[in-house]
């Protein structure tokens, strides 16, 4: 069979219109063709309207093949017959029209003002009691403005897991055997509600499989969103700040995630004081290990210093015990003014003496060693030390 483009522009233009009408349903269409006036065309133009009349004489869900054509349709649990049976034929005239010439296709559909959402399907494979997760269609809703998103993932996470729970868990008295809502009051929400449901033709398993994909689905692609609506040909999943599509007037409650645990009373803790705690061991070792750590390094650094401080008086004294002030070359060529000509003294037979000034107002005189005047280092220092003894 011949291949096609998945969505065509006027079929997603209508889907648009449908939305701004206020009809919330996403539908997809395969991508493998049957050609006109074939009889497999034929079939399913026959099977599709059929779906209406039958899902309600069948208690919501109806499975049935013609030729090669193999149809469902669903409606949500606790429908109005006529509400069902309306949203089952607008899907089914809706993929009868946007899908023409393909294969497979399916559609999760709500109204806005009507109580009912429901689910037609079709396909050229055998369909009934196969898991299915792709394709999958969403409706993200609004940003969510949530101060504390932590606090709401974890109350969100709890309700959904609750709701799975109950979903997933079959209700053989019904023939919408895997259904479940729930509504809890969140830390910054007065009232969430949520939505999930399998085809009934899946086992337990499969459906608790598919509502977790679609959980995470949520949580990975909408999660700073509020609301969201995501179907698969198995299974179908929304949540919202309002009850839609009258699914909550027969609510069967799932209790509200718990509240954090407050701390205990200082009584309460006094009295706990004697029984031997890991945590408390821990609080109490730890700042006096780190304490430890930096007393030993302030005892090292100090050490330290004390040496350097030795090193530099070592440094600076003769054998005679005789302390002398070094100065850099730096300063003395600041002080002298560069050994300017005009502040020679005099001169001698190693050399001139410099007038020079110290930043401090000090003046001071600077013996400058001649370059051929014979004099050692061992001198030179001889004679600055007998002038310090002066």
């Amino acid at each position: 069979m011949e291949k096609s483009v998945l969505f065509h522009i006027p079929c997603f233009l209508l889907f648009l219109l449908l939305t701004i009408n206020g009809v919330h349903g996403n539908y997809i269409c395969g991508n493998e063709t049957f050609s006109a006036n074939t009889n497999y065309g034929k079939d399913l133009d026959t099977l599709l309207p059929s779906l209406a009349s039958n899902v309600i004489a069948l208690g919501g869900f109806y499975n049935a093949s013609l030729g090669g054509v193999y149809a469902l349709a669903l409606c949500r649990k606790h429908y109005e017959a006529q509400s069902c049976r309306s949203c089952v034929y607008r899907a089914s005239r809706n993929l009868l029209t946007l899908c023409q010439g393909l294969t497979e296709a399916f559609q999760w559909d709500s109204e806005t003002d009507t109580n009912v959402s429901c689910m037609v399907r079709y396909s050229n494979l055998p369909t009934f009691g196969k898991l299915r997760l792709d394709p999958i269609t969403t409706v993200p809703h609004s940003s969510l403005p949530s101060s504390n998103l932590t606090r709401f993932t974890e109350e969100f996470t709890v309700m959904a897991n609750r709701t799975i729970d109950v979903a997933s868990t079959a209700d053989e008295s019904s023939e919408l055997k895997y259904y479940g809502v729930s509504s809890a009051e969140f830390t910054e929400f007065r009232e969430v509600y949520m939505l999930m449901q399998c085809t009934p033709d899946l086992s337990s398993s499969d459906c608790k499989y598919c509502l977790r994909e679609n959980l995470r689905y949520n949580q990975e692609s909408y999660w700073r969103r509020i609301g969201s609506a995501i179907g698969r040909p198995s299974c179908y999943f929304r949540w919202d700040l309002y009850p839609f599509v009258g699914a909550f007037d027969n609510l069967k409650r799932v209790s509200a995630p718990p509240r954090p645990p407050q701390p205990p009373p200082e009584d309460a803790q006094i009295k706990k004081g004697k029984t031997f705690q890991t945590w408390s061991v821990v609080v109490a070792v730890v700042p006096t290990v780190i304490n430890m750590f930096v007393f030993v390094a302030f005892v090292l650094a100090y050490r330290q210093m004390r040496r350097r401080i030795y090193a530099g008086l070592n440094n600076n004294s003769d054998t005679d015990g005789q302390s002398m002030l070094r100065f850099d070359l730096g300063m003395i060529l600041i002080a002298t003014d560069k050994f300017s000509p005009e502040n020679k003294l005099g001169q001698g037979g190693f050399g001139s003496v410099y007038k020079g000034i110290l930043p401090s107002g000090q003046e001071i005189a600077v013996k400058r060693l001649a370059g051929g005047s014979g004099q050692g280092d061992l001198e030179f220092k001889n004679e600055v030390l007998l002038l310090t003894r002066l």
